[in-house]
């Protein structure tokens, strides 16, 4: 009895099984064809779409073009004129300017001419009062410089001299030593 229960229980099972299978299969496929409808609108929208905004854009673009070469057309006409304009001034400026400089050339140079007579005197001047200055004082240096000579030599010929004598008084000491300690050394032999 088991066993025949068993193996009712698994046929209903397979059974069971089948059906939600198939159950599932056809809810498998009506899903899959209702998204490729929903895709195929959403495609189609989109073509439909990207058509209208190709169509707006490229007339959009159109429009702004010409308006953009009208503007630019415009622009050109006023720059040549404004630019005719200041040309005209610039040419009268450079003249202006011309006649102008080489005035105030000629005015400073001859300001120019008058400083330099000035200057060359004034250095003339200056640099024979200078030159009498240096000569001077070359003298009175010359002159200093003999006395601190001078006076250095007679500092060291006194120096020598007192380290001369001391030399002399310590060597005839220590002769006088020598010829003591000579007699006595003699006299101490002889004995």
């Amino acid at each position: 009895e088991y066993m025949a229960a068993r193996k009712i229980q698994t046929k209903w099972r397979s059974f069971v099984w089948r059906q939600d299978f198939v159950v599932y299969m056809a809810a498998r496929k009506i899903q899959a064809n209702w998204r490729a409808a929903v895709c195929r609108d959403l495609y189609l929208h989109q073509i439909a779409a990207k058509i209208i905004q190709t169509k707006w854009r490229s007339y959009a673009y159109r429009k702004e073009y010409v308006e953009y070469m009208a503007a630019r057309k415009i622009q050109n006409s006023w720059r040549a004129a404004v630019s005719r304009d200041i040309y005209i001034q610039m040419i009268a400026a450079i003249l202006i300017q011309n006649k102008w400089r080489s005035y105030v050339c000629r005015k400073e140079y001859v300001s120019y001419m008058v400083a330099r007579k000035i200057q060359t005197r004034w250095r003339s001047y200056a640099c024979r009062h200078d030159y009498v200055s240096y000569v001077a004082a070359r003298k009175i240096q010359t002159k200093w410089r003999f006395f601190i000579c001078r006076q250095d030599y007679l500092f060291f010929m006194a120096a020598r001299k007192i380290q001369t004598y001391w030399r002399a008084a310590v060597c005839r000491q220590d002769f006088n030593f020598y010829v003591a300690a000579k007699i006595i050394q003699a006299n101490w032999r002889a004995a």
